[in-house]
């Protein structure tokens, strides 16, 4: 999987939405005056000092009528309709109470327990009603394996201690005891297709309907995947029918806000940006690389529809307006007060320019 950042037009609407995109670009100063401290309260405060980067223009207006592209095929198939109903089966697996044995790993045991360090309870190690997958390193190490003999109704003494690297410094390397009451063990059974199944998990009575309801759901997830990617590739090629000049400071903007977006969103799970993107096979180098050709595009994707929409003579109406809303799941009025009248008629405008260029191309 070697693509992580792909300049898409449904991310270029969002960003249009929420930043107000336009022929300028806001950027913040500092007064040489304000001290970092006071420049983050007014900026906090009031949006901070701002100054107009213009994006750069359109130097060539390429074909963007009549252009050719191909609709992804829509059709599923028997292999893939096999493999959502067994995605569902494994997401679904039934579980059995045992009365009859001890538990083992792999069980589910319901239970109480309460976190003791010198004889007090400490906060956040006490729960009712706790449903524990033994074997699954949820908890600290003994925790679970504790646990593994233990019948229903059993209760049981843990003696533990926390990891040195626990995220509690009070916890920390310290020893601890947990009282335990095993309520219930339950059995992880595999789910198997048939109407038993269906009538656990869905308001249909055989497994036909569930079929028919399922490839239903699929065939309008194609669809809908479809339309996405061919307002996307009719976009993008309407950009590189066109020639740009691209102010290089607009372009490093969009990619710096990009950037800390991902090391802000990746932070916040313990990553560093070179962990995450290994997991797409890339490097870190590649992968900016790529953040820096989608910012590029997304600022030529706003700069086409402005020419587009000054060539065409198009204006924003209450009817483009009401599009937007509906494709936010609210109305017009909640939309601008929270985004700003703005921001919502430059996404009003890329809509209506894409739904044109996709009325007049040819599809395939």
């Amino acid at each position: 999987m070697r693509r992580l950042v792909k300049p898409l037009l449904c991310g270029m609407m969002v960003m249009a939405l929420v930043a107000g995109c336009s022929k300028k670009q806001e950027t913040k100063e500092t007064a040489a005056t304000e001290s970092p401290a006071e420049t983050s309260e007014a900026d906090s405060a009031e949006g901070g000092p701002e100054a107009d980067v213009d994006l750069g223009e359109v130097t060539s207006l390429g074909e963007y009528k009549g252009l050719e592209v191909t609709r992804l095929s829509t059709d599923v198939t028997d292999e893939e309709l096999d493999a959502r109903i067994q995605s569902i089966l494994d997401a679904n697996p039934e579980y059995v109470a045992i009365t009859d044995r001890a538990a083992k790993n792999g069980d589910i045991v319901d239970i109480d327990y309460v976190g003791l360090k010198d004889g007090v309870a400490f906060d956040g190690g006490t729960a009712q009603g706790y449903k524990l997958e033994l074997g699954s390193h949820s908890f600290i190490d003994g925790f679970e394996e504790g646990l593994v003999g233990a019948k229903t109704g059993e209760e049981r003494s843990l003696n533990l201690t926390f990891p040195k690297q626990y995220h509690s410094e009070e916890l920390a390397g310290q020893a601890v005891v947990f009282e335990v009451t095993v309520n219930g063990i339950e059995e992880k059974k595999d789910a198997v297709l048939d109407d038993n199944f269906v009538q656990r998990m869905s308001d249909f009575g055989t497994v036909d309907e569930f079929k028919e309801d399922t490839l239903a759901d699929m065939q309008k997830e194609k669809e809908e995947q479809a339309d996405r990617q061919l307002e996307d590739d009719i976009f993008l090629a309407a950009v590189e029918n066109s020639e740009f000049a691209l102010n290089q400071e607009a372009v490093d903007n969009q990619y710096n806000n990009q950037l800390s977006y991902y090391e802000s969103m990746v932070g916040m799970y313990g990553m560093d940006l070179a962990s995450y993107v290994s997991m797409f096979d890339m490097t870190e180098e590649e992968f900016k690389e790529d953040l820096r050709k989608s910012a590029e595009t997304s600022i030529k994707q706003q700069l086409l529809v402005e020419a587009i929409a000054e060539k065409e003579g198009f204006q924003v109406e209450d009817a483009d307006r009401e599009i937007v809303a509906g494709q936010y799941g609210t109305d017009v009025k909640t939309l601008q007060d929270t985004y700003g009248e703005e921001a919502v008629d430059t996404t009003a405008m890329m809509y209506k320019t894409v739904n044109f260029l996709k009325e007049n191309a040819k599809v395939k």
